[in-house]
């Protein structure tokens, strides 16, 4: 019993409480005798796809496997811990800035000779080190860990199977307990269930007709504050949380959709954003085909916006993950059309079944007469190409009287509809508890 009490008994490394107090006394003998010591921080890139197309056996056999190389690869005096998951760590004590990125590199290499063979398999294994030094990088377990964890993310930036050396500038100590922060608040989210739908309707011009929705997403913190995701998704997107984000939102909207195919006569579509990350994504694909089966939801109903922004940090995997999506049945609006200096490329190039305005024409057409003209050159163009047109960002009645005038098909803005909790537009469920509305903008 003392043993379990401190160590992980799949991988026989100490657990993180174990870990933690050796880090501490390492970090207080460090100061005590004017020595600097290191500490590698790392998780395994892919992990959970792993664990999805394999099975959990394949993940534990996995971790078991880079515990079993971490133990030989370290130094005698050295101290390995499995934190989590497939979260891994090595203290260095006595060791130099130099010494402690060879071992790094050192463990770089054994990770990109291993590999699991499993049911006609090969799974290979990479992964990115986060390195921090100590005392200079933090004098406590936690502000220490933070730092190697910030620089791991720093790591995956630079591409998979590096090393990065976290940076003690006051921007990236504060940078650092911002990200600690957010990634606080994600991982409380998603096991508390704290990730909210919200919807924002989407209206014909020309009937006054609810016709989609867009789906928004809200978190509410540990105080319970509802929080836009102008803080948490940048957050996620640098510490690699997003993909867990966007699968979570997947679900839970085809969920909601399938629900109101079932218990309502309305033909109402659901349109997800999607950004650069997810055409990243090798799990996406999938996802979205076996959720759909899963609850047979009728694809024509499910919509998803990108960017050209999005679109063009990867065109050629962009074009293709999209190509997929739309024989299975679902569309696609580009967002924010106008705003870039390719918005006419990507409309040719990108299969696209309709274009949502860039909201900056939209607000400011009461103030501005260029972007009237601007508004109609970009809906002739749109229209020329077939496409259905929305106008976004339609606050109030002058704007709404002058967007009646527009060759313009559906439009979206306070002035019709607030965002707000899905259970206030769709009450199907006895225990659904409806959220008060978060401040701030539509976005």
């Amino acid at each position: 019993l003392a043993w379990l009490a401190d160590h992980d008994p799949l991988t026989n490394l100490f657990n993180r409480r174990r870990f933690s107090e050796e880090l501490q006394h390492m970090i207080e003998r460090a100061e005590r005798y004017s020595h600097t010591g290191a500490l590698l921080y790392f998780d395994l890139d892919k992990f959970k796809y792993i664990n999805d197309t394999s099975g959990h056996q394949a993940g534990d056999e996995l971790i078991k496997i880079v515990a079993t190389m971490l133990s030989k690869t370290v130094r005698a005096g050295d101290v390995t811990g499995r934190l989590g998951g497939d979260e891994f760590a090595v203290i260095l004590p006595e060791t130099s800035e130099h010494d402690a990125i060879e071992v790094a590199k050192k463990i770089l290499t054994q990770l990109n000779q291993t590999h699991l063979s499993l049911n006609s398999r090969t799974h290979r294994v990479t992964a990115s080190i986060g390195i921090a030094l100590f005392p200079r990088h933090g004098n406590n377990v936690h502000d220490l860990l933070a730092a190697a964890d910030l620089a791991m993310y720093q790591a995956k930036e630079t591409g998979r199977g590096a090393w990065h050396l976290f940076s003690d500038t006051d921007q990236s100590r504060e940078r650092m307990h911002t990200l600690v922060y957010w990634k606080e608040n994600i991982e409380y989210a998603h096991l508390s269930d704290n990730f909210l739908l919200y919807l924002q309707p989407i209206v014909d011009l020309k009937t006054g007709e609810t016709v989609s929705y867009e789906v928004l997403l809200r978190m509410r913190n540990q105080k319970g504050e509802i929080l836009s995701p102008a803080g948490f998704i940048p957050a996620a997107e640098h510490m690699g949380l997003i993909h867990a984000i966007d699968h979570m939102v997947l679900r839970k909207v085809i969920e909601v959709l399938a629900k109101v195919q079932k218990t309502t006569d309305r033909a109402t579509t659901f349109s997800v954003n999607l950004s650069a990350h997810s055409f990243n994504d090798p799990e996406l694909l999938s996802l979205i085909e076996e959720t759909l089966a899963l609850h047979q939801v009728n694809p024509e109903y499910l919509v998803f916006e990108i960017t050209e922004t999005a679109a063009l940090e990867n065109l050629p995997g962009a074009l293709n993950l999209m190509k997929k999506i739309q024989k299975l049945g679902c569309h696609f609006v580009l967002d924010d059309f106008g705003v870039g200096f390719s918005s006419f490329y990507y409309l040719r190039e990108l299969p696209v079944n309709a274009v949502k305005l860039d909201g900056s024409f939209i607000r400011n057409l009461a103030q501005n007469p260029d972007d009237r003209i601007l508004v109609n050159a970009l809906c002739s163009v749109a229209r020329g190409f077939g496409k259905r047109i929305t106008a976004e960002y339609v606050e109030n009645r002058t704007i709404y009287d002058l967007v009646r005038d527009l060759d313009i098909d559906y439009i979206q803005g306070y002035h019709v509809g607030r965002p707000r909790p899905y259970g206030a537009f769709f009450l199907f469920e006895e225990d659904l508890k409806l959220e008060s509305e978060p401040k701030g903008n539509q976005a």
